[in-house]
């Protein structure tokens, strides 16, 4: 086995064991104490640099010899990347919600159990989690019409899988959620620099190989090369000799040898093994500094003052929070019933607790510990939950007077898993070696795990028609002012995933019908649908049903 693989090659240290300063003064001149045009000594005005020259050459070594593991084992990881991007393209080639979505989640993680499997790395603790939350997010987005999710979802599986390359390839204990975002960033761009090597290392391979397995690979695909213009050339033949045959082949190519469908196929399945040969090569010849630096260095009665008038602010508004909205207390201006009051300023509040997240954070990262300090962080992070509180309590109202909308469903979701992440800050206020990013990453995945499974289309048409009462009927599934009182006509707005609640509770109507007809037609036209089982979703082949049940 290889050193990378090793305990400490893994985790990011150097291979070699060098004697210290003996990179530095490899192929230099000797020093000397003659003073330079600043003063003092050239060995001391040049030191530094020659330091960081020295260091930047060990680091390009060790990356040189990560890539030649990396090109070594090119029969194994290239065929890897080849199905990569065969099966892949088969899975997801215009069907960015079917049955076989999931199936690339497995697929994705599989690959990349067998490479650390073949290098002798374990699974550390946190990794099935990752994986265990990625393949319930690619389970879901089979079973939701609602386009929202399936770009949430995608985005979240390709968060979770750089946490989770990262995870494995480095000593991430301490690593807090800058770190963390500066990691994968640095990932993400260092795979864009290997972009040459999957291109050098196939050609090297090509010339070299040995190998009797990988040989006879290369003669086949030598041979199906070879065969296509025969092949062409015989089907002309063929096909002037039999109409039928003719038919066949005519329909065939129209629809699989489409220029327009070939080209996108073949850039989807090139990108696939370009991407993942660049992923692999940018996780294991990369280097990313491990330690996480101390810089909490400033002088903490700046933020002391800082945040502890911000504070008193705070607590005159959350006694007035208390007062007049959850008592119903006091004289309000005139002019201003309860309900205006009460109905308003929930946006302001959310951006306020997300500042106030952020402030914390700041503060805890750069300043010095203190008690003092502490004590205001706590007073700031209890009245963020006082604000959250009123939000959220504003919120409900409004919803109950304005219906329910898509945005102000997250808001309703987005509140609680606030307090339940401000309860990590609190944490890491009392407790330094807290660890916050998995905190959030935990919280933030069990969060959006409800959000995806619970669909929140089909939520927002059930509780609005519900709200309009026995008997609620719409007009015109095309209109261009969908923000009615009764919450009906915003209902032209949702997926799919929403046919199940119009069913049950909608009047029988026109209206009825020409809407779940759009519900079809709007999922066809963004996501494509057919009789192959690739493309098979739960949730629009429940709206199908239900559609061809109200024709009958």
């Amino acid at each position: 086995m290889s050193d990378l693989y090793c305990g400490a090659e893994v985790t990011g240290e150097p291979v070699e064991n060098e004697e210290p300063g003996a990179a530095e003064t490899a192929g230099m001149p000797e020093l000397t104490d003659v003073p330079g045009e600043s003063g003092m000594p050239q060995n001391v005005s040049q030191n530094t640099g020659w330091k960081a020259t020295s260091e930047e050459m060990r680091r390009e070594e060790r990356q040189r010899k990560r890539l030649a593991i990396v090109e070594a084992d090119f029969g194994f990881i290239g065929m890897l990347c080849l199905a990569f991007g065969l099966i892949g393209t088969f899975f997801l080639y215009k069907n960015p919600s079917g049955i076989t979505f999931p199936l690339f989640v497995v697929m994705v993680y599989g690959f990349s159990w067998m490479i650390l499997r073949r290098r002798g790395i374990h699974m550390k603790r946190g990794s099935w989690f990752l994986i265990g939350v990625s393949l319930l997010i690619g389970i879901s987005t089979c079973m939701t019409a609602d386009t929202t999710i399936h770009g949430l979802n995608k985005l979240a599986l390709f968060l979770l899988l750089c946490v989770f390359v990262l995870h494995q390839r480095y000593r991430d204990g301490q690593w807090n959620i800058g770190k963390y975002m500066t990691a994968i960033v640095l990932f993400l761009c260092r795979a864009l620099g290997f972009l040459g090597c999957p291109f050098r290392h196939g050609t090297r391979f090509l010339k070299s190989i040995h190998n009797r397995k990988y040989k006879n690979v290369v003669w086949v695909l030598a041979g199906i090369c070879a065969a296509v213009p025969v092949v062409i050339i015989l089907s002309i033949l063929l096909a002037t000799a039999d109409r039928v045959f003719e038919s066949v082949l005519s329909k065939g190519i129209s629809e699989f040898l489409n220029p327009f469908t070939v080209i996108p196929i073949v850039f989807q399945i090139f990108f696939g093994i370009i991407s993942m040969y660049c992923l692999i090569c940018s996780a294991w010849a990369g280097e990313i500094t491990e330690e996480v630096k101390d810089k909490r260095n400033a002088e903490p009665l700046i933020a002391v003052a800082f945040m502890a008038f911000i504070g008193a602010i705070y607590l005159l508004f959350c006694g007035i929070q208390v007062v007049y909205l959850f008592m119903g207390r006091g004289q309000l201006p005139d002019g201003l019933t309860y309900a205006e009051y009460a109905r308003q300023g929930f946006f302001q509040l959310l951006f306020v607790a997300v500042l106030n997240l952020v402030m914390v954070l700041m503060c805890l990262k750069y300043f010095r510990r203190s008690a003092v300090l502490n004590g205001v962080l706590l007073v700031i992070s209890l009245c963020t939950y006082v604000m959250v509180a009123s939000a959220f309590y504003r919120m409900v109202l409004y919803v109950q007077q304005y219906h329910l909308t898509y945005l102000r469903l997250l808001v309703l979701w987005f509140l609680p898993m606030l307090a339940v992440l401000m309860a990590g800050v609190v944490a890491l206020i009392f407790r330094n070696r807290f660890p916050l990013f998995w905190h959030c990453l935990a919280v933030i995945s069990v969060f959006y795990l409800a959000l995806a499974w619970m669909k929140p289309d089909y939520q927002i048409a059930r509780y609005n028609l519900a709200a309009a009462g026995e008997g609620a009927v719409i007009t015109d599934v095309y209109q261009s002012d969908y923000y009615s009182r009764d919450g009906v006509d915003y209902l032209t707005r949702l997926s799919a995933d929403a046919a199940p609640a119009v069913a049950e509770l909608m009047g029988e109507s026109d209206g009825k019908q020409r809407l779940l007809e759009k519900y079809v037609f709007d999922y066809e036209k963004n996501c494509g649908w057919g009789v192959e089982i690739r493309r098979y979703n739960v949730s629009f082949a429940k709206a199908l049903e239900i559609l061809d049940q109200s024709r009958r």
